[in-house]
């Protein structure tokens, strides 16, 4: 799989992780990779980087919370589309705590996302969202 395809992967992973509780989530995960094992060619290393990838969202997924909703101004977490949320959280993660990947990067490809997962201007939200928390870091 290509950089995208992963990045996909692990967004819809964390999409998923509002839905499940701590102690099922696991389990889900390992459903998901499975299914996408059966209609795609990933390779060790994929569901290691998939996993490796969720693993160092999640402890940080607080800390990107309160980033997103200081800069999504009179937006509570709760009212933002459950979609660029989990895109919002990969972004911000991309932007600020993974040094692979440049900051232009993980907007474009955050905004990507958005486009094929979110609502129809979600894109424009998760785009002025993410410039406000690198502007601001």
């Amino acid at each position: 799989m290509n950089r995208h395809e992963l990045r996909t992967c692990v967004f819809l992973l964390l999409f998923q992780k509002d839905f499940y509780p701590d102690e099922q989530y696991g389990e889900q995960q390992d459903i998901f990779l499975n299914e996408v094992k059966n209609e795609e060619p990933l390779t060790g290393d994929d569901l290691d980087f998939i996993r490796e990838e969720v693993s160092k969202v999640i402890p940080l997924l607080p800390e990107i919370d309160a980033k997103i909703e200081a800069a999504s101004e009179g937006w509570k977490l709760k009212r933002i589309a459950k979609a660029e949320l989990a895109i919002l959280r990969l972004g911000v993660y991309e932007a600020l705590y993974d040094d692979d990947v440049p900051v232009s990067v993980a907007i474009d490809e955050a905004v990507e996302l958005a486009k094929d997962y979110g609502r129809d201007k979600g894109y424009a939200f998760v785009n002025g969202v993410l410039d406000t928390i690198v502007k601001n870091k």
